[in-house]
């Protein structure tokens, strides 16, 4: 493919970071075939069998016997292949994750079509293949390449570590390895990789933070606006002083009140190899004008900004500040910060070496890796906690109650934080402003991972290693309550998973306290988007067992509740629809 400067851009296929051990967890099982037409249908076939990827029923459950713009024929033209293609859709949408026999899903792919072309690939399911995996090809997870062998790196593997077949192997899920997996491939990544067509020799990750440390420690500021980043992403080096003095002057000269139009005029310039960088000057009517179809003006000012925000948080290195307008080195991970730049910053020219890339990208550096048993600093617990009381201090209730739905129902923020958090530790940290909005005067104590703004990365980590692994601590006296939220709404995973998850906790925190505090009043509140007739069974059976006490939430009623409350025990409420089903009443 013929090469040419182009600005930085992010593939944003796989826009949810949390798919990503999913999709690379499905691959492994496929490690070493040669990806043909069969093996990308059954690879596409097992991730939508486990719902990783779900089409619509326009795309997979409507049947297309032929199209001609593509050259696609479907391989049943029986007059049945219309009624059956309808059929396995209505069971695999209407069925669990991994329910359906995969030669149902395969058999949907042969005779069905998603109008989508990737050179090299044919058109319609087989290309999905590509765009699914060529970002993380990139990132050096895994080599997915048509006609050659599946490849999975050591950091891919690292990356799934916790994961088999899509999905958590246990509910004590630690996302430890996959910020782990995660840094070592941004720390290493490069502009200039096989996979890219882009002529500029840039090590993103390290041009960034040495960009912001430069400006930090010259100039005093909190890191860099977002709007800046188009500064970032039209440059074509790894000069990151003159790209940091280009921003300094820019901002001293006309301040942070400037329009998105006015912006992108001055990062176009700087893909004007014909004019100077020394000073900000605005690029000449001409090259926009020549360049705007190219460097389009939506690209460059919004999507990709958001998609640099959104990926640079998962490395655990960037902070945000100022209401989420500014992006900063997370002061907590100094070390991996001075590491990562002095280590990764020197360009390595792979021209088209697909494998040496590879190779090179999936090597797991022990220098970037989180340890899971690591204790937070009293600092960072300290500013968690500040955190949740200054958000329910300046948010008002119909906010959270919005947000929290978006989070429930996996939709988008539109607030400039919130929409960086992903949707399981966003539902977290919703929860336990809830609280302490509810009942400021208590210590609410929330254990996700989070920046030096208590701004979370992640979610609680799960009973290991010692630690209870509770969601959120709340203290009252001498009440000490678990809020244990969750995003799942499946009967499965709320009754196999979350309750015997929360009776631990409950049961351990119990124990721990006997000895060392003076609660004597223990009991969780279970919040999610919906709560399943069995769990209304099984939490008496809970109480008659093991003497622990949970009472389930649905989202929005726990919002609404929380309003009035004037203790942790108005929790203490068994809602109509968590009642335990019964047997009718004979007349």
């Amino acid at each position: 493919m013929a090469k040419r400067r182009k600005p930085i851009s992010f593939d944003t296929t796989l826009r949810n970071p949390s798919r990503i051990p999913k999709f690379i967890s499905i691959l492994v099982n496929y490690e070493g075939r040669v990806v043909d037409n069969q093996t990308a249908l059954e690879l596409e076939g097992e991730i939508i069998r486990q719902k990783i990827f779900e089409p619509t029923k326009a795309t997979l459950g409507t049947y297309t016997k032929v199209n001609n713009k593509y050259h696609f024929i479907a391989d049943d033209q029986s007059e049945t292949a219309k009624k059956l293609v309808d059929a396995y859709y209505h069971e695999w949408a209407d069925g669990d994750p991994g329910q359906v026999n995969l030669d149902k899903i395969v058999y949907l792919l042969k005779n069905t079509f998603t109008s989508h072309k990737e050179s090299g690939w044919d058109a319609g399911w087989e290309s999905r293949i590509h765009t699914q995996f060529n970002f993380l090809n990139e990132l050096g997870f895994v080599k997915v390449v048509k006609g050659e062998q599946i490849r999975i790196s050591d950091n891919g593997k690292l990356m799934i570590k916790e994961y088999r077949d899509g999905k958590p192997i246990s509910d004590h899920y630690d996302e430890t390895y996959e910020q782990s997996a995660f840094l070592n491939a941004f720390a290493k990544y490069q502009i200039n990789n096989p996979y890219r067509s882009n002529t500029i020799k840039v090590n993103f990750f390290p041009l960034v933070l040495n960009t912001i440390k430069y400006l930090d420690d010259t100039y005093a500021r909190p890191g860099i606006a977002k709007q800046d980043l188009p500064f970032i992403i039209a440059w074509g080096s790894n000069e990151y002083k003159i790209l940091a003095e280009y921003i300094h002057k820019f901002r001293d000269k006309f301040g942070y009140n400037t329009s998105d139009e006015f912006v992108y005029e001055y990062a176009m310039n700087l893909m004007d190899e014909k004019t100077s960088n020394d000073y900000p000057e605005p690029a000449s009517d001409t090259f926009i004008a020549s360049k705007k179809k190219d460097y389009k003006f939506e690209k460059i000012i919004r999507e990709t900004p958001d998609e640099i925000v959104r990926k640079l948080r998962l490395t655990m290195l960037i902070s945000l500040r100022g209401a989420g307008r500014f992006i900063d080195i997370n002061t907590n991970e100094a070390t991996k910060i001075a590491y990562t730049v002095k280590k990764y910053s020197t360009n390595i020219d792979f021209s088209n070496e697909v494998d040496a890339y590879f190779d090179y990208m999936g090597k797991t550096d022990t220098n970037l890796a989180f340890a899971a048993d690591v204790a937070e600093s009293q600092e960072t617990l300290d500013k968690k906690e500040k955190t949740v009381a200054n958000w329910a201090l300046n948010h008002d209730w119909k906010f959270l109650k919005e947000e929290l739905m978006n989070s429930a129902e996996k939709h988008p923020s539109t607030d400039e934080t919130l929409k960086y958090v992903k949707e399981t530790a966003r539902l977290e940290f919703l929860v336990a402003i809830v609280v302490k909005k509810a009942l400021p005067k208590n210590r609410v104590i929330a254990n996700y991972k989070a920046d030096d703004e208590g701004i979370p990365f992640n979610t609680a980590s799960g009973s290991k290693n010692n630690k209870v692994g509770a969601d959120i601590d709340v203290y009252e006296n001498s009440t000490h309550v678990l809020v244990e939220p969750t995003i799942a709404k499946s009967r499965s995973f709320q009754v196999e998973h979350e309750l015997p998850s929360i009776r631990s906790h409950v049961l351990a925190t119990a124990n721990q306290d006997v000895e060392d505090s003076n609660f004597n009043n223990w009991f969780a509140v279970f919040v999610a988007p919906n709560i399943v007739k069995d769990v209304g069974d099984q939490i008496p059976i809970i109480k008659e067992t093991n003497s622990v006490e949970i009472y389930p939430w649905t989202i929005e009623d726990f919002v609404d509740f929380s309003e009035n409350i004037t203790s942790l025990d108005d929790y203490k409420i068994i809602r109509l629809y968590a009642r335990p089903q019964q047997m009718p009443k004979l007349k």
